[in-house]
């Protein structure tokens, strides 16, 4: 009896340290899903922040590309400034930020960041939705996050080309203003000039939000140096041969002598009293440079032949005075003036 007994005691206590170990994993088990459940409950509630985190800290390190998965920002054939590479050129970009607390509004929560860039702070709101999950465990998303933008203009004639951070815009037509999707910072812009009369001065740009650019930031084609000359050139060789012609009416020219009916002028010949002074603009308006002249005098000789006898005779006109006005364009490295005559001088 006795070694039964032992056996059967032996089996019990077997049995009730199983069971005690089965408890204990229960227990166990059930206080790890509680931690995992409060833990995950805790990660959501924090969900909208974390986005918002997970944004501007891929923006503070220079990954565009992971700031744009982030927010769901899809990039265009024309989003050239929304890589790493272009936002690598970039300065002032964001160095640091700090979050406030979580407003929600039903499935919406909105997140305020206070941000420093360029060592100035600014606060921005974020608005994260829901989208999915389960109940009481739902997915977030950043909604509706704008890009900033850089805008440009050129105005210069056409040959022009310009990069920004590095990079050509898949369009840039002169006069026409460019708009380029950009992450928050200051751009370099750099201008090239297929002529050495005109040269544009590169720039940094600041970046704008979505729709707080009032006007493009402009990028204007200059006379060098060598094309001051050529253009001051250009414009007196213009003048010279108005005065080296041999007619009444000099065609484009800005003076011009008339004579009583009846009277014929031959062997008319131009002098030139006073050259006027000759302002070249060196900036690009709409159609080129600029030009405006002083006032100047001119007089005409010329012989008279009244037509119902043939009597002729030499006269001389009164002083005329002219002033002009025009354009400076340049044919490949050639300044060609195209004047702009109102009413030209005139002497009877």
């Amino acid at each position: 009896m006795m070694p039964n007994d032992s056996v059967a005691a032996s089996r019990s206590s077997s049995r009730q340290w199983i069971w005690w170990v089965l408890a204990v994993v229960v227990i166990l088990v059930t206080a790890v899903g509680v931690v995992f459940s409060v833990t995950s409950v805790i990660a959501v509630q924090n969900m909208p922040k974390t986005l918002v985190a997970r944004y501007l800290g891929a923006l503070e390190h220079g990954k565009a590309e992971e700031a744009m998965r982030v927010a769901g920002i899809k990039a265009n054939s024309g989003d050239v400034l929304l890589t790493d590479a272009a936002y690598a050129k970039a300065k002032d970009r964001i160095t640091s930020f700090t979050l406030g607390g979580v407003v929600s509004h039903g499935g919406t929560a909105t997140v305020a960041a206070t941000i420093v860039q360029g060592g100035r702070k600014h606060v921005q709101s974020f608005e994260v939705d829901k989208s999915g999950g389960l109940p009481g465990l739902p997915f977030w998303r950043l909604a509706g996050v704008a890009t900033d933008s850089v805008d440009i203009q050129l105005a210069g004639p056409a040959g022009l080309t310009v990069t920004v951070a590095g990079v050509s815009p898949t369009s840039a037509p002169i006069g026409a203003e460019v708009t380029l999707r950009a992450f928050p910072g200051t751009y370099p812009v750099d201008v090239t000039s297929p002529s050495a009369e005109y040269r544009v001065q590169g720039a940094d740009v600041v970046s704008t939000p979505a729709g707080g650019a009032l006007k493009p930031t402009r990028f204007v084609a200059q006379l060098s140096p060598k094309g001051e000359t050529d253009a001051q050139a250009a414009v007196e060789m213009w003048l010279d041969a108005c005065v080296a012609s041999a007619v009444a009416d000099p065609p484009g020219c800005p003076f011009v002598v008339d004579t009583d009916e009846g009277i014929s002028l031959s062997d008319l010949h131009w002098t030139l009293g006073t050259r006027p002074t000759v302002t070249v603009a060196t900036g690009w308006t709409d159609t080129g440079w600029l030009v405006v002249s002083g006032d100047g005098t001119v007089t005409a000789t010329a012989t008279l032949t009244r037509q119902s006898d043939g009597s002729s005779g030499s006269g001389e006109s009164d002083v005329i005075t002219f002033s002009y006005s025009g354009d400076v364009t340049f044919d490949g490295d050639k300044a060609v003036f195209s004047p702009l005559i109102g009413d030209p001088g005139t002497a009877g």
